[in-house]
């Protein structure tokens, strides 16, 4: 494992724990950053290390179980949740554990036993997108033959679109979103206020739901602000990788894409996110392959069904080039709504720097003046900013033998060092603002433009 890549909180807790090999909990402690860090297979060696201790054991094997299933060996995950149970068989997050473990595993009735069980016990546990996998699989005879071992699924299978961490997003709305008021009140009279009041909205002749495309420089929060527009609309937020859509076998990917459309119409109100949909949207123009041509005519009619028939349904995507989007998709009734997310403004630059110094040592930093001196920074080049004077902070650390605080003076170093990458998007953005605007889809980067001096 290369520690460098860690952040350095953990780096330090690493080294601690070098000292202190046998304190579990402190293990056990570092084993769950790993995972945050989606470091499984590390993770696992220390959890492995920790299942025999009678205070943390029960800890360290639903963390094997998680581990192992996140690495794809469910057959361990299972195991490892066998173990947990046989010592605590009402354990409500081991009895999610082993649902999950038997799903991967194609026991799709015995796992939905479990999650039942484990809800009844802990209803904070419920999960609508797990059950709704569980409850679609264990009735349909062909999904046990999904599961394949040794390999991928065979061409003959029928495709079943997972969806990803779909929940009622009612955690991450507008007041976790710090600063971008115009943009959030834009969303509001276009996305928000149409679901909380759809009759008034349907008596002027507007729909509720449809397409709207977010739009910007990359590092800018495209993806959490999809998300509480979900939270703000009190819908089920689902948020879809190009792997849940492409497939190798020719027509599967097509099926796929329909399944996950079919999936949201069944629970609405529901938010469909695409991420980089241009992946998906792209020219036909610029296409080598033909296969992709199917996916893109796929998705112009999965957006047309949106507008005859699924009206709380919105499907959001996300792109930071706009202009490599197939013109199709700009149709109305489609991505007729377009919505430039420029880089945080400085509330929300206060806000970013407030959360990514969180669980770090500081002296007494100033974010308003850090703020004021990142105009224009996206919310990754923060984090960058903040990783890099961590790092001036930690290596100050190691020369004195104490640890050492964040300050001022390693946030200057380091900004002396890093720039925004916004700059170079802007560049590229702005040639289009100026020659390829006839429909006036890039005003909102025109006007950015000329506000802040680009």
């Amino acid at each position: 494992m290369d520690d460098r890549a860690l952040d350095p909180s953990l780096t330090l807790l690493l080294d601690a724990l070098e000292r202190t090999p046998d304190n579990h909990a402190l293990r056990v402690h570092v084993a769950n950053l790993l995972v945050a860090a989606g470091r499984h297979a590390d993770a696992l060696k220390h959890f492995r290390q920790c299942e025999s201790d009678p205070k943390v054991g029960t800890e360290a094997q639903l963390g094997v179980a998680r581990c192992t299933l996140a690495i794809g060996d469910a057959e361990a995950s299972l195991a490892a949740c066998e173990r947990l149970l046989e010592a605590a068989p009402e354990h409500p997050k081991g009895l999610v554990a082993r649902a999950r473990a038997k799903h991967a595993r194609g026991q799709h009735k015995e796992a939905l036993a479990d999650y039942d069980r484990a809800t009844t016990l802990d209803p904070q546990l419920a999960e609508p997108a797990l059950r709704d996998a569980l409850i679609r699989d264990a009735s349909d005879p062909r999904a046990r033959f999904r599961v394949v071992s040794g390999g991928g699924p065979s061409p003959e299978a029928a495709p079943s679109a997972v969806i990803p961490e779909t929940s009622v997003a009612d955690r991450v709305t507008f007041a976790d979103v710090g600063g971008l008021d115009e943009v959030k009140e834009k969303i509001r009279m276009r996305i928000v206020y149409p679901f909380a009041n759809p009759e008034m909205f349907k008596a002027f002749g507007k729909k509720v739901g449809g397409g709207i495309l977010f739009y910007g420089p990359p590092g800018c929060g495209k993806t959490f602000l999809a998300k509480a527009t979900a939270g703000e609309c009190r819908a089920h937020f689902i948020n879809v990788g190009l792997h849940e859509v492409l497939d190798m076998w020719i027509g599967n990917s097509e099926k796929q894409l329909h399944q996950l459309f079919e999936d949201a119409r069944r629970r609405a109100p529901s938010v469909l996110f695409f991420d980089e949909v241009d992946a998906l949207g792209m020219q036909r123009a610029k296409l080598h392959s033909g296969s992709m041509r199917g996916v893109i005519t796929q998705f112009l009619a999965e957006l047309d069904g949106f507008a005859s028939r699924n009206e709380r349904v919105l499907v959001i995507g996300a792109t930071n080039t706009p202009w490599d989007l197939d013109s199709a998709f700009r149709r109305p009734g489609r991505f007729d709504q377009v919505l430039f997310v420029p880089p945080p403004d400085r509330p929300a630059r206060v806000q970013i720097l407030r959360l990514k110094t969180t669980g770090k040592p500081v002296a007494d930093l100033d974010f308003d003046a850090i703020a004021a001196q990142t105009e224009g920074w996206s919310g990754a080049d923060l984090e960058h900013l903040i990783d890099s004077a961590a790092e001036h902070a930690l290596t100050q650390s190691i020369a004195r033998g104490s640890l050492e605080p964040i300050t001022a003076a390693h946030v200057e170093k380091a900004r002396a060092k890093v720039r925004p990458t916004t700059r170079e998007w802007f560049s590229t953005a702005r040639n289009y603002a100026q020659y390829a605007n006839e429909a006036g889809q890039y005003d909102d980067i025109a006007d950015y433009i000329r506000r802040n001096n680009y």
